[in-house]
């Protein structure tokens, strides 16, 4: 697999690992009939190019689940991949940015990691994102449990 050439920032590193999986969380408003769409796999316009994704080489899909369920402001309702060797043949970057400087107060997610949409407008977007979309389809959903949280006694 060849490293393109992209700008990164400080802490960020290409993904080199060709069957190694992104995971992407799937919230409630990124279903329809019980699966992603589309645009599940690009980034939202607060993502500013760097949808949240985590690397199956440092956590496992359901610690990624529960780390999303617990701290971000929707719950994951199911986990749904892409590979690294999926998002270079889509034409994209993947990039480890588990190591680049938090805010004040900032949380990231163990090894958190993105698909670089960046400086895309937004019919390009439509187009990636589609190609991941179809990678992660055909593979299906990860199996992962659904989870709780504090206090919550069932599903």
């Amino acid at each position: 697999m060849s490293v393109p050439n992209v700008e990164l920032a400080d802490g960020e590193e290409i993904m080199d690992v060709a069957d190694e999986l992104m995971y992407r969380q799937i919230t409630g408003l990124m279903m329809d009939n019980g699966k992603p769409v589309t645009a599940a796999f690009g980034p939202a316009s607060i993502d500013k190019g760097k949808p949240s994704y985590s690397r199956s080489n440092e956590v496992s899909a359901q610690q990624a689940r529960d780390w999303h369920t617990e701290y971000a402001s929707r719950p994951s309702l199911g986990v749904w991949a892409v590979s690294v060797e999926e998002v270079v043949g889509a034409g994209l970057v993947a990039v480890d940015d588990s190591k680049t400087r938090l805010p004040p107060n900032g949380k990231r997610a163990p090894g958190h990691c993105f698909a670089d949409f960046r400086g895309m407008n937004k019919r390009e977007e439509r187009v990636y994102r589609a190609k991941l979309y179809f990678g992660a389809i055909d593979r299906g959903e990860i199996p992962t449990t659904a989870t709780l949280r504090d206090g919550q006694l069932f599903e």
